[in-house]
């Protein structure tokens, strides 16, 4: 019985996320599609993002002070892609956002957003 329960709690530990929200904000003028963010254990589709406006917070598993990002901005394709989390550590619980900024003038995909992390 005792294996059975230490088993249980294990388990749950490994299925446990914790207490980390995180939503998407965006700070350009223009609207953000198809906004999607690839955390380490999970992906979250947060979909369209209206000008100075942000998304509800979605739990999450794991997550550092950026990720991969994959956006549509006016019909074209934006990515944000960190090279690694090498040195980076998780993110505590907590509420965070992730803002979002549209570089207007830039001329690749890789250069068109960047990311600031906010606590709440």
């Amino acid at each position: 019985m005792a294996r059975i329960f230490v088993f249980a709690v294990f388990v749950s530990l490994l299925t446990s996320c914790g207490n980390l929200y995180i939503r998407v904000a965006n700070r350009s003028n223009t609207t953000i599609e198809s906004v999607r963010v690839a955390f380490p254990s999970q992906t979250e589709d947060y979909g369209t993002i209206q000008a100075h406006s942000a998304t509800d917070f979605r739990k999450i598993c794991q997550a550092y002070r950026y990720a991969y990002i994959e956006a549509v901005v006016d019909g074209q394709v934006a990515v944000l892609r960190p090279r690694d989390y090498v040195g980076e550590k998780p993110l505590s619980g907590g509420k965070y956002t992730y803002a979002l900024t549209v570089i207007e003038t830039a001329e690749s995909k890789h250069d068109r957003l960047r990311l600031e992390l906010v606590r709440k």
